[in-house]
C-alpha cells in the first residue's frame, strides 16, 4: 500500500508541474493563418464599405513583437522596417496566373502593430482591410511580420479571396 501511495503521489506531482512549463519557440517570429472573412459596414452617413478581417496566430521567443508609437513622422527618409511591422503583398488572379500587384498599384500594404512585451509571446491578431473600391475579383495574400529586432518571420498565405460579384450598391 504504501507503494502505491508513493506512486501516486509522484504521478500527480509530475502531472502538476508539467502544467507550469512555458513553451519555448524561437526568437524569430512565426506567423500562421488561422483564416480570412468578408463582411460590409455603414458609416454615420450611410455609405457601405466592404471590409476584410484577416486572421492570424503569431509567436515569439523572445516577446519583442509591436512598435512604439512613432513621435516624429516628419522624417519620410525611415526605411519601411522602421516605420511598419506588418507587411502584405496582394496577388491578382489575371487569366489563369496570379500575378503580384505592384506596390504603386496598391499591392503591398502596411501596418503597425502595437508594442507587445512578454516573453514567450503567442497569441491571435485579426487586421482590417477596407476595399472602398473593389479593384481585382479573385485575389489572395501573403504576409510577414518583423520584430524590434528586425528578425522576420515566415511567410504565410492566405485562401483565394472571391470579391467578383459584391456589389455595395444593391445591398
Amino acid at each position: 500500500m504504501r507503494t502505491f501511495t508513493t506512486i501516486l503521489f509522484s504521478a500527480l506531482l509530475l502531472m502538476i508541474s508539467c502544467n507550469e512549463i512555458d513553451p519555448v519557440y524561437p526568437d524569430e517570429p512565426v506567423v500562421d493563418y488561422q483564416g480570412f472573412g468578408l463582411f460590409i459596414i455603414t458609416d454615420a452617413l450611410g455609405n457601405k464599405t466592404l471590409m476584410g478581417q484577416l486572421s492570424f496566430d503569431f509567436t515569439d521567443g523572445d516577446g519583442n513583437i509591436g512598435l512604439y508609437p512613432l513621435v516624429d513622422t516628419t522624417d519620410l527618409n525611415l526605411p519601411d522596417t522602421v516605420k511598419y511591422n506588418f507587411f502584405l503583398q496582394l496577388y491578382d488572379l489575371q487569366g489563369f496566373d496570379y500575378v503580384e500587384v505592384p506596390e504603386e498599384d496598391g499591392g503591398v500594404l502596411k501596418y503597425r502593430i502595437p508594442y507587445l512585451d512578454k516573453q514567450p509571446l503567442s497569441g491571435t491578431l485579426d487586421l482590417e482591410i477596407s476595399y472602398p473600391v473593389i479593384e481585382y475579383d479573385t485575389i489572395y495574400y501573403t504576409f510577414y511580420i518583423y520584430d524590434r529586432d528586425y528578425n522576420r518571420s515566415n511567410t504565410d498565405t492566405t485562401d483565394v479571396i472571391v470579391l467578383s460579384g459584391i456589389d455595395l450598391d444593391a445591398l
